[in-house]
């Protein structure tokens, strides 16, 4: 055993040797052929771009430019009664202003879809319908994810107090809105919201209720250039029964 240890360790060592002997030859032939030294060349300044903190006003108009948007989805729901949290996967759309589907693939087919002022929901028991103007508080979290995407600070700032930061995590490019809610109806269901992106990308979404629970969305495979055409549309914010 040791004697293979040792022709191995020694192999190794040779092939080190090898390689730098290769080296020492390659440098001793350049200083060979290499003419005499000549004039120190003049130095040259190299200016390095400093990223700049992307302000909210930029965030906002980023976000207004974005045609459309697809993404990936992982849920969490952190429930006190529950040991583990819930898990779900699936795919986020939106089509500027007012559309938001979420496909969800896992654990079960299902569909929720907001669109002309209705939220519906579809999955393999049947499907269901509300009209958001005759649930307010429904209706505030609805539009208030709906205004961020689409940067319409004025429509956020009626419903919440926010607060914006910029350079995160060490990039001066991200971002994290918190949002708290102004009305008592929404006060006494949840503590804060908190989005985080970079630039026009939105990666997580956090709800804190009051009661201690929370939902964390995090968005991968972000697509902020997606242009819907009229058959996608159609199907993309549809809830036709899944199958």
């Amino acid at each position: 055993m040791t004697a293979t240890v040792t022709r191995a360790r020694w192999g190794a060592l040779g092939a080190v040797c090898v390689g730098l002997g290769a080296v020492c030859v390659g440098l001793g032939a350049t200083v060979q052929a290499a003419p005499p030294p000549g004039p120190p060349e003049p130095s040259v300044a190299v200016t390095v771009p400093v990223a700049v903190a992307l302000g909210r006003e930029e965030l906002l108009t980023m976000l207004r430019a974005v045609p459309g948007v697809t993404a990936k989805y992982r849920e969490e729901q952190h429930i006190a009664l529950l040991t583990a949290p819930l898990v779900s996967r699936g795919t986020m759309h939106f089509a500027p202003p007012g559309r938001l589907a979420k496909h969800q693939s896992e654990p079960a087919i299902a569909r929720t879809v907001v669109a002309d002022g209705r939220l519906a929901f579809a999955d393999a028991y049947g499907r269901d319908e509300l009209e958001l103007a005759k649930n307010p508080v429904v209706s505030l979290f609805v539009d208030s994810f709906l205004s961020v995407l689409a940067g319409d600070v004025e429509a956020i700032e009626r419903a919440w107090y926010v607060g914006y930061a910029a350079e995160t995590e060490g990039d001066p490019r991200a971002w994290v809105l918190t949002l708290r809610p102004r009305g008592e109806a929404a006060a006494r269901l949840v503590e804060h919201l908190s989005i985080r992106g970079r630039e026009a990308v939105v990666s997580r979404i956090e709800i804190i209720e009051r009661g201690g629970d929370r939902t964390v969305t995090t968005l991968s495979d972000v697509d902020v250039a997606r242009r819907w055409g009229a058959d996608e549309l159609a199907q993309v914010f549809s809830v036709a029964t899944p199958r």
